[in-house]
């Protein structure tokens, strides 16, 4: 790189800058997640003897075989450190840049990965502490979604930027499930699995630290040209603004936003937590078999959601809020209606349930385009508190989850589970009705932003003004 700003050793990468910021970002982000993902690949190999810690058992080996109590304990620690520091980042956001906070998160989160093993060993409430930051530093992450996509993305762009920063949770497993599985299984043990991910985390913040910039302008391989596609049709955006948050709270398209995620997120919850046991205990499916049938609509749901942010920022011939309307309704009105069919299909049909399931994993790809993409519009420079938002209620559909399937599917029936289905459902679609009676891509009010079209007469009449004084 040259020092001369605006000017790079590589041709291909000029006027590019925001692409490889949007890389670095959707790699962090992911990593942080795979951070959280580990223990729940790991907790298998865990319950064998490690050959690297010796004990007081007749083997001379430890063996870590947690009760359910004890699994239970150590998911939940994950989500109160989340709900915790949700808003406490929000606060540290403002006042001092995603470029530092989200550089500490990934800090925390590499420190307590890396410290896990030795927890573990000590005792169990040292392993659950570390688990708690985890989850502490899982809560900066969808507001710095929200912050790379208000400075970084032009409006043109926020689809491909959402659809990548929002795909972490698929990223994250593609990477955490395979090599898991090898380090579990290798002469390191399961201990070398948080030691990798600590060391991958650890290299992809510093990089994060070292490029990344809060204001694309001070960023030192910043081009004229390519900060005037980042900034057109913005306004004018002031560093470290203080969110209006009565204002947001009460907005009713914000409220809308809310609502959709809510749905969207309990179905989400319901797909990593209990498809697994749906497929093998209702419907019959063998372990291996199961283990394909969820991994594939993973990966499916991943495509279809980088296809659908690219096509939400290229498509021309429908408006803005269409496009958030139609792309939102395929997500939630699609999956919400195959998860009232799923439930009436017998057991007999175990194959046509499994096509349902695929339909909605590749239906939901498309929410990147709706209610999403509507939060960042509307909210501007605030999408972070808005986003982060999103991730409060993401972990309280850790908790109602669990406690829905818990009161509802005592024996495991398809009867128990078609309550659930249900209720996913109609969640799924008054979410997108409601959504699209509010939808809209203006500026909210509390942004203090002019649109494109109001720009013109906007300079026009501040130039009439200085000539007047003049």
């Amino acid at each position: 790189m040259n020092d001369e700003k605006g000017t790079t050793t590589i041709p291909c990468l000029q006027n590019r800058q925001r692409y490889i910021v949007l890389a670095i970002g959707t790699l962090c982000i992911a990593s942080i997640a795979s951070n959280m993902t580990v223990i729940n690949f790991t907790m298998i190999c865990m319950a064998k003897p490690s050959e690297l810690v010796p004990t007081t058992d007749q083997e001379g080996t430890i063996n870590f075989s947690y009760s359910n109590e004890q699994k239970s304990v150590i998911m939940w620690a994950a989500a109160v450190g989340t709900l915790a520091a949700a808003w406490p980042f929000h606060w540290f956001y403002e006042k001092f840049g995603a470029r530092r906070v989200f550089f500490a998160a990934g800090a925390f989160s590499t420190i307590s990965t890396a410290l896990m093993p030795l927890a573990a060993h000590i005792h169990f409430n040292f392993l659950v502490v570390a688990r708690f930051f985890q989850g502490v530093s899982f809560g900066a992450d969808f507001a710095a979604i929200g912050l790379i996509v208000v400075n970084w993305a032009s409006l043109k762009q926020h689809g491909l930027f959402i659809s990548l920063l929002s795909s972490f949770s698929q990223i994250s497993v593609m990477f955490t499930m395979p090599v898991a599985g090898e380090l579990c299984e290798s002469k390191y043990g399961w201990e070398s699995v948080y030691y990798g991910h600590a060391a991958v985390s650890g290299a992809l913040f510093v990089l994060w630290a070292w490029f990344y910039r809060d204001n694309p302008s001070k960023h030192p391989q910043m081009t004229e040209t390519e900060l005037e596609k980042i900034r057109r049709g913005k306004g004018e955006v002031k560093e470290h603004e203080k969110a209006p948050i009565a204002k947001i709270l009460t907005n009713p398209v914000m409220q809308s936003v809310w609502l959709s995620a809510f749905g969207e997120l309990m179905m989400s919850q319901f797909i990593v937590m209990y498809e697994p046991t749906f497929l093998k205990e209702v419907l019959g499916f063998t372990v291996n078999h199961t283990g394909y049938f969820v991994a594939i609509p993973r990966a499916l749901h991943l495509t279809f959601k980088i296809i659908s942010g690219i096509a939400s920022d290229r498509i021309s011939f429908w408006t803005e809020k269409s496009k958030m309307r139609i792309f939102n309704t395929i997500a939630l009105m699609g999956s919400g209606t195959f998860f009232c069919v799923l439930g009436y299909i017998p057991k007999e049909h175990a194959h046509l349930s499994l096509v349902a399931l695929i339909i909605i994993e590749c239906s939901t790809g498309f929410i990147c385009g709706g209610f999403y993409k509507c939060a960042t519009l509307v909210a501007r420079q605030h999408s972070h508190f808005v986003l982060s938002q999103i991730q409060f209620i993401k972990c309280l559909s850790l908790f109602i989850e669990p406690l829905l399937v818990f009161l509802i599917c005592t024996s495991n029936t398809l009867e128990e589970w078609r309550i659930v289905f249900l209720t996913h459902g109609i969640l799924l679609i008054a979410g997108n009705i409601i959504f699209c009676y509010f939808a809209t891509d203006r500026p909210a009010d509390f942004t203090h932003t002019l649109v494109e079209e109001e720009l013109p007469e906007f300079l026009l009449e501040r130039e009439r003004l200085t000539e007047h004084k003049a």
